[in-house]
């Protein structure tokens, strides 16, 4: 089941964003691992080399050096995680494989020492105790938060696919002055509604025409009874509803929307 929480700017702007769950995360985690264990492995076998030669008490600078090698190999995991979170925009390979992002809690890309809190925390991880506490935090909490993120003010997502558009059918990409007004009397929907709303619109092609036309009718129903549509009109009443909901209560910039007037060109 998915879960959506609204994101309030500094700009007092709402965008929803579907937060990753235990699952997602887990197996984001595990693609990690198993690209720091490449690195790790030599490493370490270099290091504990370096540690054996170190042992001489006449060769300080091989002691030091040996030294130096392993804290560096130790501090690997914790250098893996940040660099790649702030350089790459929140993911890390594993992140991005899945499909996941670390962002700010009040929108935007994570700061440098959030990333940082957050990832020094997880070290925690590596206890069993301290991993289960993390696996119960995301599992309780609403924004499906582990400690870290909580002190670090860090949210994990589902990224968008960038590349999804969604076609409309019946509607230009503008509203006209009339159009505005009507739409700004009608009853508010929660970002998961509006998710709903644009999850239909862009897989309604795979659908029945039937089915689909129901669906459109059950929607206005369930959310403004107090609108009656014209028959076959309801699609087109849904399109401009959730134009006027993207530029003025959710505005996001994907998925693109491709207006009706261009359609099979």
């Amino acid at each position: 089941m998915k879960n959506i929480v609204t994101i309030q700017t500094p700009e007092y702007v709402q965008v929803p964003f579907e937060t990753a769950g235990i699952v997602s995360r887990g197996i984001a985690k595990l693609v990690d691992f198993l690209v720091l264990s490449v690195i790790l492995v030599p490493s370490s076998l270099i290091s504990f080399a370096f540690l054996a030669m170190g042992d001489d008490p006449q060769n300080t600078e091989l002691s030091i050096l040996a030294a130096l090698f392993f804290f560096i190999t130790a501090a690997l995991p914790l250098l893996y995680f940040v660099c790649l979170e702030y350089w790459m925009n929140g993911q890390t390979i594993g992140k991005k494989v899945l499909g996941l992002r670390v962002i700010h809690d009040r929108g935007g890309k994570a700061s440098f020492s959030a990333v940082f809190l957050r990832n020094l925390l997880q070290l925690a991880d590596l206890f069993p105790g301290f991993y289960v506490s993390g696996m119960i935090a995301i599992f309780l909490h609403r924004e499906e938060k582990r400690i870290g993120d909580m002190i670090a003010g860090t949210l994990v997502v589902m990224e968008r696919e960038k590349h999804q558009v969604l076609h409309f059918q019946a509607s230009p990409l503008f509203l006209n002055e009339r159009e505005v007004e009507i739409l700004q009397r009608l009853s508010p929907i929660s970002p998961e509604q509006y998710l709903m709303l644009e999850s239909f619109l862009r897989r309604r092609n795979e659908l029945l025409s039937q089915v689909r036309s129901s669906i459109a009718e059950q929607l206005i129903k369930k959310w403004w009874p107090e609108i009656e549509t014209k028959a076959g009109c309801e699609e087109e009443f849904l399109e401009k509803v959730y134009l006027y909901l993207r530029k003025n209560i959710y505005p996001v910039h994907l998925p693109k929307i491709i207006p009706a007037l261009i359609i099979g060109k």
